[in-house]
């Protein structure tokens, strides 16, 4: 028994000395510590991230047991990757819409798009102050402001790391289109923080808050 959690724990020390693309070979391979490592590695990003695409943590749940079993059932017949959890979230929100799809379909209930829903974590602080000063008020009213496509952006760009070109292609957005919103929405807060903020002290700033998130 000891010596097979010791070969389970080498392995998995071996895949996170690999590179996305050789683990997703040895998942697509039905190797059983890349399928325990990619599974415990990104349940939970893929859980945040689907919980601010639906406020429902057992349908999230569910829409991720399903992409994996897909995943499973494919094996070789899988696509290679660079990045396995743009891979991943892509395969979840596609699971998402679906399942969404399907419901309103039975209820006959009119297609309502898709809407992120996250907070930052400074925007629930100000939320929460009794008496802000104008600049935090401005502050907070401008981060209300934003669009829930800017907010997803965000999101993918600063909190998960995606490149614009994978985020291009889980958002169904031209490259230019997402460069322009994050470009407004950094732009915005500047004005109101101040010019001498540099961007990633902005960015820090408006980190989302995982205060209701698993």
């Amino acid at each position: 028994m000891m010596g097979r959690k010791f070969a389970v724990l080498n392995a998995y020390k071996l895949l996170l000395l690999k590179t996305d693309r050789e683990i997703w070979e040895n998942f697509k391979a039905g190797d059983k510590s890349a399928l325990s490592y990619v599974y415990f590695q990104h349940f939970r990003p893929m859980f945040q991230y689907g919980k601010r695409l639906k406020d429902d943590p057992e349908f999230i749940k569910d829409c991720i047991q399903d992409v994996f079993f897909k995943l499973i059932q494919a094996g070789e017949n899988l696509s290679s990757t660079e990045s396995i959890r743009f891979y991943l979230f892509k395969a979840l929100k596609n699971t998402i819409l679906k399942e969404l799809d399907k419901s309103r379909k039975v209820e006959i209930v009119e297609l309502i798009p898709l809407k992120f829903d996250a907070a930052f974590s400074l925007e629930e602080e100000l939320s929460e102050k009794e008496n802000g000063s104008n600049k935090e008020m401005a502050l907070l009213n401008a981060l209300k402001g934003l669009s829930d496509r800017q907010r997803e952006i965000i999101y993918l760009r600063y909190e998960c790391g995606m490149e614009y070109d994978q985020i291009c292609d889980i958002m169904q957005l031209k490259n230019d289109s997402a460069r322009k919103l994050v470009y407004r929405a950094v732009k915005l807060l500047r004005e109101i923080i101040g010019d001498q903020l540099q961007i990633p002290l902005i960015l820090l700033l408006i980190r989302f808050s995982n205060k209701h998130v698993l």
